[in-house]
């Protein structure tokens, strides 16, 4: 999942704003699937210089703070961790010499995402199947591979939603939750997945196409009333060069290692840029940055670890979501390095075709 020369390039996987996409490259811990294998972070830093950014400010290199009411579409993905299932893995970090000083929730903290539809979400592929680290919890089970095509939602194809949800393919500790500010609080409503659908030309182990993903969620817990509100779809016009658009998500907001969360949900600004600028600065390939993807970035301001899957929209009296978080350079840095993400105009006919399919 690495490349990129010199500049390791990776997914942005659990954790937001500054920084870009990434998944955490340390290597994964051992043990049994059932342990919370998330890389566990080094002693606090030592205090601050007067005048650096603290983590407690409420900025992440030119993000802010930002209530969902103002994001109505905005999901978290997150994985429910039991309070059993926690106290066995601070037990055993313990016992490594290795303590784990995070909260459950900054563990079960998984991508971001965008309502579209009515019990429908728009995320990243690579936020649903990870390859490469068995220790890794894995939203769709291993049987995924072997029948998403034949279970992948399509008017055009005829495959109803009910075929794909009686595939039972999802991890049931895997929900959406919608209605967040802040996740350390458990606000808002949460609900359980039962169908994910991949571009047919996804695969796993790249992750420089194609990453773009679906799911579809129902209620399980009693009656979940929301007020969350499905953003528009951008068609497939061309974005100029300049043109701003705004990320928002829980990612990581310090240059801290490991994949740290934040509680409050972040907003960042950042500028359409040449896919050539994406090339030069993150070592990427033409074939990496083909008609699928966007660049973005600004001389300040990234998306980060925990951004992954989240939107990145256009501004105005209609927002309309243009992107999805997707990758980037590994360091979470105002270092004006820009990001990659996918372009939902390449991706409309398919999502389009999956919404307006047979329940």
């Amino acid at each position: 999942m690495m490349g990129g020369g010199s500049r390791a390039l990776v997914l942005c996987l659990a954790s937001m704003l500054v920084g870009i996409p990434v998944m955490a490259a340390e290597a994964p811990l051992p043990g049994t699937p059932d342990e919370i294998p998330l890389f566990v972070p080094p002693p606090p830093a030592p205090p601050a210089q007067p005048g650096a950014e603290t983590a407690d400010d409420g900025r992440a290199f030119g993000g802010f703070d930002v209530s969902n009411e103002a994001v109505p579409w905005q999901v978290e993905i997150y994985r429910e961790i039991t309070p059993a299932r926690w106290r066995r893995h601070l037990a055993d970090q313990i016992a490594k010499g290795q303590p784990d000083t995070r909260e459950a929730w900054e563990a079960a903290h998984w991508c971001g995402g965008s309502l579209v539809a009515e019990g429908w979400v728009l995320t990243a592929a690579h936020c649903v199947q990870i390859k490469g680290n068995p220790n890794l919890d894995q939203l769709m089970k291993p049987q995924f591979d072997q029948l998403r095509a034949a279970l992948a939602v399509s008017k055009a194809r005829k495959v109803s939603l009910r075929r794909c949800i009686r595939g039972n393919l999802v991890d049931g500790r895997f929900r959406v939750r919608l209605g967040a500010s802040n996740i350390a609080k458990a606000e808002g409503r949460t609900y359980r997945i039962d169908c994910v659908v991949v571009p047919p030309g996804w695969d796993g182990n790249d992750f420089h196409h194609d990453d773009i993903a679906l799911l579809h969620f129902s209620a399980d817990r009693g009656t979940h009333a929301s007020k969350a509100r499905p953003i528009e779809l951008y068609d497939d016009r061309p974005l100029r060069r300049g043109v701003p658009v705004t990320v928002t998500g829980w990612g990581k907001k310090l240059p801290v290692a490991g994949d740290i969360p934040s509680a409050t949900l972040v907003q960042v600004s950042l500028t359409v840029l040449p896919p050539e600028r994406c090339m030069q600065d993150l070592g990427a390939t033409a074939g990496q940055l083909g008609d699928g993807v966007l660049c973005a970035g600004s001389p300040a301001r990234k998306t980060c670890h925990g951004d992954s899957g989240g939107p990145v929209v256009l501004p105005g009296t209609k927002p309309l979501l243009v992107g999805v978080v997707s990758w980037g350079e590994t360091t979470c840095a105002g270092n004006a390095k820009p990001g990659v993400y996918t372009r939902v105009g390449a991706y409309r006919k398919w999502i389009d075709d999956v919404i307006a399919a047979p329940r």
